[in-house]
């Protein structure tokens, strides 16, 4: 470990301070989440290069990691009805969760256990589990129900032939999985998630967008350039007019069984790579502008008052406030500015990113795509509040895009398929350049502080893997 002290935990300038000091000047109560610190351990350990490209490092993963953890799997609006089912696919594992009861769910491997047959290929629903290779069935629970032809299979009985379940857990909305039978409930895992939710009830939301994009780069690689903010500078320069990127605030909960990190990126005030003379004004307004795409072009946009008694984030917090209360019939009265203006972005081991507020509210989830470890799945998620009074909706149909098709064929999006292309860009590169590096520059050069989350998964994953070192 290094010297916590030595540790400059972000830059800032006079137009756009740390978070802390920003929210200070907010203008509703803080909530715990927005109150709390986490400490960033400095782990000196290097991140080779060889556990984003070898078949090796990927059966390590698999058989340590993917069999061993909780793992986001689908949302509960994703199988609203009793005998709804969903794969979860994880390389070349796969599962299905199902509703078997009103509020209970199931999972089960994703196999018939006559010779194989994947059960459950897309989102499906039905009675029961049927296979579609010689018409095996299940109960919702598991239990064998009946197999054609039964008088040519009397060593198949009710008692060996269920189903194999992994473990269930819920929180929020979301449902997970664990293979290993033996683990420590979810709730071990979930760390201060609950706590910091709270307040936004991500239960009280659903699915009104979901897309799943293939990526050329591993699902590490992948997942890692959406932990930090370090690459706003050159990815996303055109976001520096509105982006406090270089005074973001990183945090870290670490018990032991529960490892979480956060993000908190603000905005509404510049860059502080443009130095003091950089416009509030400008920031307002082009994060006005950012919120306003996809929104129907009828509605005003506003722009910055500078007569105001509230700051250019409280103008904006105020509007979308406004617009989020109308367009769902909900008080929104007393939830903080933060909430509404800025991305932040939790992080539970090992690829579940669920973002707090409606500044962003996203899901992300990153996995392997097949046995390739240089390729991986991004699953993103946008979720919205449930009208008032209302039951939550079932989920938007997922949307498919491939490896060389862009996030702007989805302009439901907004803003973000151009964000998100830009990010998309740079992956292929990481992947092949990984595996170009020179002998001695195999391994990552991480920033102390602004990649500390990535230093502490990759901390993480060596435990998980039985890599540690002494």
């Amino acid at each position: 470990m290094g010297n916590q002290a030595e540790m400059i935990r972000g830059f800032s300038t006079e137009v756009s301070p740390l978070v802390a000091e920003l929210l200070r000047s907010d203008t509703r109560k803080l909530t715990p989440a927005l109150l709390a610190s986490g400490s960033c351990p400095v782990s000196e350990r290097p991140v080779p290069f060889d556990r984003y490209h070898t078949p090796e490092f990927a059966k390590l993963e698999k058989d340590h990691l993917w069999m061993k953890t909780w793992q986001f799997a689908c949302r509960e609006e994703d199988i609203p009805e009793v005998g709804d089912r969903v794969p979860y696919s994880v390389g070349s594992l796969s599962f299905f969760v199902v509703r078997s009861s009103t509020n209970e769910f199931r999972a089960f491997y994703n196999a018939c256990l006559h010779r194989g047959t994947r059960l459950c290929d897309g989102l499906s629903s039905g009675e029961h589990v049927r296979c579609p290779f010689h018409a095996w069935q299940w109960k919702l629970d598991g239990e064998l129900d009946s197999v054609p032809s039964a008088w040519d299979f009397p060593h198949v009985d009710k008692d060996s032939y269920r189903l194999p379940e992994v473990k269930v857990g819920c929180w929020g909305g979301f449902i997970f999985i664990n293979p290993d039978l033996d683990a420590e409930p979810l709730e071990k895992a979930l760390g201060v998630l609950p706590e910091h939710f709270a307040s936004w009830a991500p239960e009280a939301h659903y699915t009104v967008l979901h897309v799943r994009k293939l990526v050329r780069a591993n699902w590490k690689a992948t997942m890692e350039a959406f932990l930090e903010a370090y690459h706003v500078i050159e990815t996303h320069s055109d976001a520096l007019p509105f982006t406090g990127d270089a005074s973001t605030q990183y945090d870290i909960w670490d018990d032991g069984s529960a490892h979480i990190s956060r993000l908190y990126t603000p905005l509404g005030v510049p860059s502080p790579h443009l130095g003091d003379q950089a416009s509030i004004q400008e920031a307002t307004d082009w994060t006005f502008r950012a919120f306003s795409m996809g929104m129907d072009p009828s509605i005003p946009v506003p722009s910055f008052d500078p007569t105001h008694e509230h700051s250019g984030r409280a103008q904006i917090a105020e509007w979308r406030r406004q617009m989020f209360s109308a367009a769902t019939g909900q008080d929104f009265s007393d939830w903080p500015d933060a909430y509404f203006v800025d991305t932040i972005q939790y992080f539970m081991f090992p690829n579940f990113c669920p973002w707090l507020g409606e500044g962003l509210p996203l899901v992300y989830q990153f996995l392997p795509n097949g046995e390739n470890p240089s390729e991986a799945q991004m699953s993103i998620r946008l979720l919205a509040p449930v009208p008032k009074d209302a039951q939550r909706p079932p989920s938007a149909p997922i949307i498919d895009i491939d490896f060389d098709a862009d996030f702007s064929s989805v302009p439901e999006f907004g803003v973000l398929s151009h964000i998100f292309d830009q990010d998309m860009v740079n992956l292929p590169k990481i992947q092949l350049g990984l595996r170009a590096a020179a002998q001695a520059h195999q391994q990552a050069a991480l920033g102390r502080y602004q990649e500390s989350r990535i230093r502490h998964f990759h901390d993480v994953l060596e435990q998980t893997l039985g890599l540690s070192q002494a």
